[in-house]
């Protein structure tokens, strides 16, 4: 399961703040001769620097605005003088990547599986100076990632995510709901030890249950309990379910990917 803590204590600071920290400044300066700057028609702007000589790793940065947030790079290739960078892209199916890309026509693309694709123009001169020296470049803008997911057998999903591993890996928050209707419990108490976790809520207690033993029958099992009611939950994989997680659910709006607007 993932996010898994084999520590025996009850860890009362991994309760969810209110505020979440923001994203960060990123220097851009040790590869500012080397950034190439692309828009597109509905305003988004983009900056990437390929790391096609070699050198190096491969960085994009996306908004719509004068914010440009840096995208989860998950793999570049080169064909030529074709190129794509692929970044994370939570909303597309089958773990899908999002892409910029050079073609080999010699056109550049925003890549989204078909979904949410548009033709990218690239900038030079004062124009793509502008960019650089104007915008604001920023560390990734979701702050959060998924930890356990759930759901019992008329439809109620349960969700817990945290804080990405840079703000310290923490700062659980739980929901429970219909798709669309997720609504965020208060959470109390969270417990984490070698047998489990327990996060604690005003109305009941989610209860991930670990058992040694890697065979299908003694699997990590997940129970919502309230009161003297325990209801057995079905588990479900955080990526296959990437696409209901981060946008049926509605929990997470603006995530500032690629591929958010699908």
């Amino acid at each position: 399961m993932a996010g898994w803590l084999a520590v025996s204590s009850t860890v009362t600071a991994d309760v969810g703040k209110d505020t979440d920290p923001k994203p960060t400044p990123v220097d851009i300066k040790p590869l500012r001769d080397k950034l190439q700057v692309f828009q597109d028609k509905e305003g988004g702007t983009y900056v990437v620097y390929t790391a096609i000589d070699g050198t190096g790793d491969a960085t994009v940065f996306y908004g719509t605005g004068k914010s440009l947030y840096k995208q989860i790079v998950t793999g570049r290739s080169r064909n030529g003088d074709a190129w794509s960078v692929a970044t994370w892209a939570p909303r597309l199916a089958e773990t899908r990547p999002g892409a910029v890309m050079r073609k080999e026509d010699g056109t550049f693309i925003k890549w989204c599986d078909g979904k949410d694709d548009a033709i990218l123009t690239e900038l030079s001169g004062d124009k793509a100076k502008l960019v650089l020296d104007k915008y604001t470049f920023l560390s990734p803008a979701l702050v959060r990632r998924p930890h356990l997911f759930a759901r019992d057998d008329s439809g109620v999903y349960y969700y817990v995510d945290r804080l990405a591993k840079e703000y310290g890996g923490k700062g659980f928050r739980v929901f429970i709901g219909k798709k669309g209707a997720m609504k965020q419990l208060s959470l109390v108490d969270v417990a984490s030890d070698s047998a489990g976790q327990v996060f604690s809520t005003k109305t009941g207690d989610l209860r991930l249950v670990r058992t040694a033993g890697t065979t299908e029958e003694t699997k990590p099992s997940t129970k919502w309990v309230k009161g003297e009611k325990k209801t057995e939950l079905i588990s479900l994989d955080l990526d296959v379910n990437s696409p209901i997680i981060f946008k049926d659910l509605g929990i997470y709006k603006f995530m500032g990917t690629l591929c958010d607007d699908i």
